[in-house]
């Protein structure tokens, strides 16, 4: 916004001044400051022709702008309605100059913040902030006046105590923009950049992340460390395996700071394939075998991966290396049993270190706005300093057993399998093809008297709904809830409470890019206040800022950008310098030093310096625990030849669930059908990336400066298309399971009624959605039977050729 705004007709809409406030704004409640608190300004002399009052009235409007974000600022003043047109480079004389009179009416919100002459009272202002200034001898009394219902009155004060140090900057820096005048008083500035961050712990981050392992190993090796299906594998042949897959690796070049792909199933042969991948010094990165060959590619080339570890199936399908490089292929689907004599061959003794705290253990990548995946290059300090504060937070110890339920490719695994065993734990891996079966996750649970839980929020949440419909008693032994990546419903501690009456309940927050958690929150009773969980304090050497746009520390309760710091930073992205520069900065405040990397989440600061998170300041969003840039998606469904334009919006369905909705706008004389582009995306996307639907309109909604209506597209229906549906709504189910599996696809996915012939990913079903469906249409059910099976009719033949009896109504 320009600060030259000279005349109302420039500015389309002056919005409503809405300052953060410690209670929620009612609908239809008149404001009304009847409250009232005092202080005193410093004198202000006349600049730029400005009176002092004028310069005055303009640092209260410049504080707004720093206390709302926004650049508008329409204030009830003696002269009317004033408007504030705020920018990167306004001074204080700036604004006290170029003030714009607005005129009442439709294209201005209610003024809900004055400035008046004079501090006689008369009344309660009808503004929810009212600030009266009085010239007294070389300086000012002030008075705000502040609407009770959603002020205190000690975040009045702070109102003034934040005026008068921005004044006192102004006056004495008069050049300088107000987006860079001192906001906090020196006290608040050391309890937020400081006291809340004092966070040093000694804890052994000064190891490798395959170190703590070794010496469990070397203390108990007869404990188990990896139960899947019917076999327990212990630490020391775990370790053993580990260490001639490592000699193996050494002897192909690899070493500190050497990438390995690593392309297999959760299993024991997973965790001494990392193992084996560290301990020769290399650094693992994960490649889900789900994922679309052209994907795979991508993290491959990008990577530089001298080597992959993985078994003859997944080799076939995996890309082969471009020309003129060479990427050696490892297959270890003997490597526990011991038969295959390449690595029988190879010594089972450590093959001694290599690697050291700071060179890399694994890159992770994430979802990337320019189509293409970023690799996350994550440092062995980091990691262990993440794992040994939760271990030794939580009292985490070899009696606890946890369910391996996350993806490799997701950061949260690695807990699973090496922060349990860091521990002397054990981790239970789910059968390969039922590890999307809830009912499977249950009887797990019982069988293995599972303590420790460890996901995305929405995994628990669904283990937690099958076990409230079932009466299941799974969860009696746990004693620890661990949930990160997303947000966590406000109602899923008390659920799960009421399955484990004993459980601590853990909410982490945090970036890939910071190690996998940087924040802690543990809700020991909920509040019904709450409209979100809280996002925590900063964990053991780890810090946090909440910084506007300037890079200036915000007071508490006002909204910034989270940055986090401290030991768990990655080195930054792999071979992209100028993505690194973009994320990772080099930052000072006053006396205070560091380096951050930028989350693109909104946050704030409680008064009692514990986070809350607020939702992302980019259109990156969080999918089931999975970070999802919605640009990624929308540059592979403009890649289709009949799509001239598109865009990908996150938004929730009738339950609350999140999901995906594309937008393709055809290219002319084209007619791409929806279920074609949802095709074209699933052969480059994971299926989590792929929209649910996608909508063919003829041309994208725009507001009147010309950008894109974003909640236009919201409120476009995404239900799939008719010409879609084909006869799915006509041909009504026939027969006791197509009845009963329409009926759960009709509840779960919030559909009209389900015909035989309905798809279930057509009508918008996807992975989290299938999961919920899995259980509830028979216990046996598995994933692969609904992927390959997704219509009701087919189904329903499939489930009853297996001899399954359906469900009684």
């Amino acid at each position: 916004m320009n600060a030259d705004t000279s005349a109302a007709g420039a500015v389309a809409t002056w919005p409503a001044v809405l300052v953060p406030a410690d209670r929620p704004r009612r609908a239809g409640a008149l404001p009304r400051a009847a409250g009232l608190v005092r202080g005193t300004l410093p004198g202000a002399a006349r600049e730029g022709g400005a009176s002092a009052h004028a310069l005055l009235t303009a640092c209260f409007a410049a504080l707004l702008h720093r206390l709302t974000g926004q650049d508008l600022i329409a204030l009830a003043t003696p002269e009317g309605i004033t408007g504030y047109a705020v920018d990167a480079d306004s001074t204080a004389a700036d604004l006290a100059a170029r003030g714009t009179p607005v005129t009442p009416g439709a294209d201005l919100g209610t003024p809900l913040v004055a400035v008046a002459h004079g501090t006689e009272r008369r009344g309660a202002p009808p503004f929810e902030l009212h600030l009266a200034l009085d010239r007294r001898d070389d300086g000012w009394t002030a008075e705000l006046s502040y609407d009770e219902r959603l002020f205190t009155a000690d975040s009045a004060r702070r109102v003034l105590a934040r005026l008068r140090t921005l004044t006192a900057s102004a006056v004495r820096a008069p050049l300088t923009p107000v987006s860079r005048l001192a906001l906090l008083t020196a006290e608040e500035t050391h309890r937020v950049l400081t006291e809340w961050n004092d966070t040093a712990a000694d804890l052994p981050h000064g190891t490798c992340l395959h170190t703590a392992f070794e010496e469990r190993a070397a203390a108990d090796p007869g404990a188990p460390a990896v139960v899947h299906g019917a076999r327990t594998w212990t630490y020391g042949e775990v370790d053993a395996c580990a260490n001639r897959l490592a000699h193996r690796l050494r002897e192909a070049g690899v070493g500190p700071d050497v990438r390995v792909g690593l392309c297999l199933e959760r299993s024991a042969t997973l965790l001494a394939s990392v193992l084996g991948i560290l301990k020769a010094g290399g650094a693992y990165v994960p490649l889900d075998p789900d994922y679309p060959a052209q994907r795979l590619t991508a993290m491959l080339d990008g990577t530089s991966c001298a080597a992959v570890v993985t078994d003859r199936i997944r080799a076939a399908a995996l890309p082969t290396a471009p020309p003129g490089t060479e990427r050696q292929v490892v297959l270890v689907e003997a490597l526990l049993d011991g038969t295959d004599p390449d690595l029988a061959a190879r010594p089972d003794t450590t093959p001694g270190p290599s690697a050291g705290p700071d060179d890399l253990c694994y890159v992770i990548h994430t979802s990337g706005s320019t189509g293409l995946p970023k690799p996350i290059a994550l440092r062995h300090r980091g990691v262990v300093n993440n794992l040994a504060d939760l271990n030794s937070r939580f009292g985490v110890g070899s009696s606890d057993t946890i369910l391996g339920l996350s993806s490799p490719s997701f950061d949260m695994s690695v807990y699973e399998f090496l922060g349990i065993t860091a521990a002397g734990g054990t981790v239970v891996v789910p059968e390969a093809d039922r590890a999307k079966d809830v009912a499977h996750w249950a009887h797990l649970f019982a069988r293995h008297e599972v303590t420790v839980w460890n996901s995305a929020p929405a995994l628990l949440e669904l283990l937690t709904e099958h076990l409230e419909r079932t009466g299941g008693t799974a969860l009696a032994r746990l004693r620890l809830v661990m949930l990160g990546g997303d947000w966590c419903p406000v109602s899923l501690p008390d659920r799960v409470r009421a399955l484990a009456p004993d459980v601590r309940f853990v909410v982490l927050g945090g970036a890939t890019e910071a190690s996998i958690h940087s924040t802690v929150y543990e809700v020991v009773e909920s509040d019904a206040a709450w409209t979100s969980i809280p996002y925590g304090r900063p964990m053991a050497n780890q810090r946090a800022y909440v910084l506007d746009d300037a890079l200036q520390p915000v007071p508490p309760g006002v909204v910034g950008e989270l940055h986090l710091a401290g030991t768990g930073l990655a080195r930054g992205y792999l071979e992209r310098p100028a993505l690194t520069a973009e994320r990772f900065l080099e930052w000072s405040y006053g006396d205070v030093r560091d380096r951050l990397y930028r989350t693109g989440d909104l946050a704030r600061w409680r008064a009692d310096g514990v986070l809350e998170l607020l939702g992302r300041k980019d259109f990156q969003v969080k999918l089931h625990g999975l970070r999802v840039e919605l640009g990624e998606i929308e540059a592979v469904l403009r890649a289709h030849p009949e799509v001239k334009d598109a865009v990908v919006t996150a938004r929730e369905d009738g339950s609350g669930a999140r999901r995906l909705v594309g937008h393709a706008v055809p290219c002319l004389g084209a007619a791409p059908r929806p279920g074609e582009l949802r095709a074209h995306l699933a052969k480059v996307l994971p299926s989590f990336m792929v929209p649910a639907a996608v909508l063919v309109l003829d041309e994208l909604p725009l507001n009147v400066n010309g950008k894109l209506d974003r909640k236009a597209l919201g409120a476009l229906s995404s239900a799939p298309d008719a010409a879609e549906r084909d006869t799915s709504a006509v041909e009504a189910p026939v027969g006791a399971w197509e009845e009963h599996i329409a009926a759960v696809w009709q509840d779960v996915l919030r559909a009209g009624p389900v015909g035989r012939d309905a798809d279930f990913f057509s009508l918008g079903g996807d992975s989290m959605s299938a999961l919920r469906c899995l259980a509830r249409i028979d216990d046996s059910l598995r994933w692969p039977e609904l992927f390959s099976h997704p219509t009701v009719r087919r189904l329903a033949a499939h489930l009853a050729a297996a001899g399954r009896t359906p469900p009684r109504p």
